[in-house]
């Protein structure tokens, strides 16, 4: 059976698979194809006809696992003859993969060509975006040096402004160290009481014990007597066991009310050293606003001396006869930045000195509460 052609314009190969066919030729069917007057390509199939085998070739046996085509020569010298062509499976195969190895080469090239092409457009892009960056970086540096003219008009009105905040820090903070020692002789008043009622729960306590004993000796005796004078015992350890309960109950209450007066001054205490905390946390939050502020300040001071440095190295080169203004601009610069300094360390005090008087409070509120 016919199994594969391969259409050209010069000729038709029909290929034939001759594994199961008979040993002659006479059994072979040929294609005859109809040429297109235009493109001279065959394009229909005949009916197979018997082939005779021309110049006198014998009709031998084909050999197993080939595949052979047959040729039709359309020129003039050979009148249309037939020629009978062979190629083994092993030849196909190589053919197969060496045009699969030419694919694979070429769409390797295909590929490598464009990703240079992607690459020197990616720098491109790069260099274009960085010519677009440095002009608005020279913009933003043109508005800079305008800004700072105006920065200078409104240091002098945060200086002073500084140190209008500086003194009422320093208000804010003598009033705290005022509560502060309120609240401390409150605490040792509060711990003198403790102790005076603590003595005095302790004589109650001597006193009980006392009564035990003597309800001890008296139920003894009671005991002993019991068969002389009953009913008289009786009543009397009746009248002594109330009584004993009455001053019991007198003293529990005592006792409960005092407890209660306690727990309220302690409770009133707590309040107010609750009240002194948050007045502290709000005092040093106000520091470290002012400490932040500085900062500020001294970096702003900084930028400017840089700037100005900068101005001065122009101006020299200029001319030299604008260097009274930069020195007298430098040391305006350097007074501003002692007094900042100055004010930064009188903050610093005043922190120290809270943070021990906050460390004393807890310490004796701890003591009071261990007692």
């Amino acid at each position: 059976t016919f199994t594969y052609q391969d259409l050209s314009s010069e000729f038709c190969v029909p290929l034939t698979r001759t594994d199961n066919i008979p040993n002659t030729y006479t059994n072979m069917c040929k294609y005859h194809a109809a040429h297109c007057p235009t493109s001279n390509i065959p394009m229909m199939l005949l009916n197979p006809q018997p082939y005779h085998v021309p110049n006198g070739m014998s009709t031998g046996k084909f050999s197993d696992g080939m595949v052979y085509g047959v040729v039709h020569r359309t020129d003039n010298n050979h009148k249309k003859e037939m020629v009978v062509y062979g190629w083994s499976a092993h030849q196909l195969k190589e053919e197969m993969n060496y045009i699969k190895d030419v694919r694979a080469t070429l769409e390797k090239v295909r590929k490598k060509m464009y990703g240079e092409y992607g690459e020197m457009k990616r720098k491109i892009q790069q260099l274009t975006n960085e010519l677009t960056i440095t002009n608005v970086e020279k913009e933003s540096l043109e508005r800079h040096m305008q800004v700072q003219a105006s920065a200078l008009d409104s240091f002098s009105e945060m200086n002073s402004s500084l140190t209008s905040a500086s003194i009422e820090l320093q208000k804010t903070l003598v009033d705290v160290s005022l509560e502060n020692t309120d609240i401390r002789d409150q605490i040792r008043n509060l711990k003198h009481t403790h102790e005076q009622s603590m003595e005095k729960l302790k004589e109650k306590q001597k006193q009980l014990e006392t009564a035990q004993v003597e309800n001890q000796l008296l139920k003894l005796k009671v005991e002993c007597s019991q068969e002389a004078n009953a009913d008289v015992m009786r009543e009397m350890t009746r009248r002594l066991y109330s009584q004993y309960e009455d001053k019991l109950k007198q003293e529990e209450q005592k006792h409960i009310a005092e407890k209660e007066t306690l727990i309220a001054e302690t409770n009133r205490l707590l309040k107010a050293i609750e009240e002194a905390n948050k007045k502290m946390q709000i005092t040093e939050t106000s520091i470290q606003e002012k400490d932040k502020r500085i900062g500020e300040l001294d970096q702003f001071i900084q930028r400017m001396e840089e700037t100005e440095m900068e101005k001065k190295d122009s101006l020299e080169i200029m001319s030299g006869d604008k260097n009274v203004g930069s020195q007298h601009l430098e040391e305006v610069a350097a007074g501003l930045r002692e007094r900042i300094k100055h004010l930064d360390d009188m903050v610093h005090c005043q922190q120290k000195k809270v943070k021990l008087m906050v460390e004393e409070w807890h310490h004796l509120l701890f003591h009071f509460l261990l007692r």
